[in-house]
């Protein structure tokens, strides 16, 4: 799995939201917001969340292109 860091950066811009309000909104720490927008690959759950938070699915992030199996 490979994640496109500034595909989820930039949809977390759009929405305004800053990485601290993205951690907070996912329920996960700011270094897992951050570490995604770096490219790092966190745990499943992790990315879930984060994206679910963002207020896509799972399926549509693989769809922009964020998430690459």
């Amino acid at each position: 799995m490979k994640i496109d860091g500034e595909a989820f950066k930039k949809v977390r811009m759009q929405q305004l939201l800053s990485s601290f309000g993205l951690a907070k909104q996912a329920g996960v720490s700011p270094n897992i917001v951050r570490n995604i927008e770096m490219g790092k690959i966190p745990r499943a759950d992790s990315i879930r969340k984060v994206v679910l938070a963002l207020g896509l699915t799972v399926e549509e992030a693989l769809d922009r292109r964020m998430i690459v199996q």
